[in-house]
């Protein structure tokens, strides 16, 4: 008989339970009392951290299942657990959704609309991305206090909702009526008060979930059409969390600080997306090399040096694990060989021809200042691509497509501006990515429909990365990009171009089309529902 309290609601308990408790020692730095202009740098950083590629966060559970990293961790092979999942939903449910809906309360009562409307905005996208992950969650009855077994609700009734919360945070937003005593400024660090800024987040937000539900019975072309007519986010509008150099407080890019800060790694790059990055995939891209090479991925090493252990992969200086592999050379060591996660994702190094490896990467070869990117104006164009090409909006997919690729690299000069050590060059008009695009769209043009897609689809992803959740979301949505699969492709698994090691796969589990639910809820909570299949249990835009 379950008779614990569950974890959404354990945290509010405890904390109710205390008020009031040696209120002789308050600390006036840390006020008890929910301040409403105090509220949004740590709603930032507590999403940010969540979803980060920090190790075992959202983040890179879901860039291991996208094949942009691969784990020595229990979700190699599609192992994942509820179990390793309690930290991640515990964070969130006592974390953003409860500071979230403090916020929206608070600006409420105190006529400050302008907050509640930001707040609605963050509950939107946060819960938007729950549903992604896991399906049915608890939404109506989360954040009701002294409830601890709140009911799950289904997918598909809380994406309804988040189209009417996103409604009323626009009205929030604009209302004219309002008091408004207290307004966003310096503590708004994604748009710095800025209200328009907010409504073009709000309707880019609803075009995104729009997309993702193109085959379902929410999917409103009127609306679609209303939002493409109107205000969106554009160039230099990108809503992301910021990062920062700092050590004191540390501000740093959580997959930085694990990565470049430790005596150990734990992000190791895909192979599968770094040879689909440097042309030698067969499928896509073939002999076209990704210009973007050097700022996603460092190498510790020089062509020519020897490795700390026999690699299982490596391709001249790259050197990485397979997804699902059960090679001898598998676990062997790598701290200061192995490739790291790089400038664009993390803040960390930029692999330049006079990077000195002459010793490992650490925290001095970066700043770890990557914004963690929730939606940007290259996102905007792939939607935008999305609903060309499946017959949704009558535009030029090609030149739609070209504007995408385009915003795509001035996205990782952007970030190397306020994340790089200040001698990157710049990608955006050089004469290298010109003939990039140029080979992309000439490889585009020779594709049947489906063809044309998956490119679309490919490059969306490889724009995705160091933001891997909605990669996940839009592979099963759509298929795409074709990724590793170590049940059927494990004969081209041959340690790649070098021959540097035999990699036998066995035993994979099956894709997981949804996360396992936090066992420690399910558990705790009378009214959570049986653990699920994860290979089974679809979320409901998936088609």
């Amino acid at each position: 008989m379950k008779k614990l309290i569950p974890i959404i609601t354990l945290i509010t308990f405890m904390l109710s339970s205390c008020e009031g408790w040696l209120d002789v020692n308050t600390d006036p730095n840390n006020p008890s009392e929910f301040k409403v202009d105090k509220s949004l740098p740590v709603i930032n950083q507590d999403i940010g951290d969540i979803m980060s590629y920090d190790f075992m966060s959202l983040g890179y559970i879901t860039a291991v299942y996208t094949h942009q990293l691969t784990s020595r961790e229990s979700i190699d092979q599609y192992g994942i657990t509820g179990s390793d999942l309690d930290n991640e939903w515990a964070n969130l449910y006592s974390g953003p959704v409860k500071e979230i809906e403090s916020l929206i309360e608070k600006s409420t009562e105190t006529d400050n609309l302008q907050y509640a409307g930001i707040g609605k905005l963050y509950k939107a996208y946060l819960y938007s991305q729950m549903v992604d992950l896991w399906g049915d969650i608890p939404f109506s009855e989360a954040a009701i206090s002294g409830n601890y077994n709140p009911q799950f609700d289904t997918d598909e009734e809380i994406y309804s909702n988040l189209f009417s919360l996103i409604d009323e945070a626009i009205s929030d937003l604009q209302n004219e009526d309002a008091e408004n005593i207290l307004t966003p400024g310096s503590d708004d660090i994604i748009y710095n008060g800025n209200i328009d800024s907010w409504v073009k987040f709000a309707n880019s937000l609803k075009l995104k979930l729009y997309v993702q539900v193109m085959e379902t019975t929410l999917y409103n072309q009127a609306e679609v059409d209303a939002l493409l007519a109107g205000d969106l986010i554009g160039p230099g509008e990108d809503f992301s969390i910021p990062y920062g150099p700092e050590l004191a407080p540390d501000n740093r890019n959580p997959g930085f600080v694990g990565e470049y800060a430790g005596g150990q790694i734990s992000a190791y790059i895909s192979p599968w997306f770094y040879e689909i990055m440097k042309g030698e995939a067969d499928h896509i891209f073939t002999g076209v090399e990704d210009p973007r090479i050097p700022y996603y991925f460092c190498a510790q090493i020089n062509e020519g040096d020897d490795t700390e252990t026999p690699p299982e992969y490596r391709n001249g200086q790259f050197v990485s694990i397979y997804f699902g592999s059960l090679g001898v050379n598998r676990d062997g060591s790598g701290r200061n060989t192995f490739t790291m996660i790089g400038l664009y994702p993390v803040g960390g190094a930029f692999d330049s021809p006079d990077l000195d490896k002459s010793s490992s990467l650490g925290v001095d070869d970066g700043t770890g200042a990557a914004p963690y990117r929730i939606l940007t104006y290259a996102d905007i164009l792939y939607l935008k691509a999305e609903l060309i090409a499946n017959g949704k909006i009558s535009d030029d997919l090609k030149t739609v497509f070209e504007e995408a690729l385009v915003a795509s690299f001035e996205q990782v000069d952007a970030v190397a501006a306020v994340a790089g050590m200040g001698t990157e060059p710049a990608l955006s008009g050089s004469d290298e990515v010109n003939t990039y695009i140029e080979d992309v769209l000439a490889e585009f043009d020779s594709g049947n429909n489906e063809k044309k897609f998956e490119i679309v689809m490919t490059q969306k992803w490889i724009s995705k990365f160091g933001s891997s959740i909605d990669a996940y979301t839009d592979y099963r949505r759509t298929g795409y990009p074709v990724l590793f699969d170590p049940n059927t492709m494990g004969e081209i698994a041959d340690g790649g171009p070098d021959g540097s090691g035999v990699v036998p796969v066995e035993s994979t589990r099956p894709y997981a089309v949804s996360f396992p639910w936090s066992a420690d809820e399910l558990n705790m909570n009378d009214n959570a529902p049986e653990q699920k299949t994860p290979s089974s249990a679809t979320i409901f835009w998936d088609k």
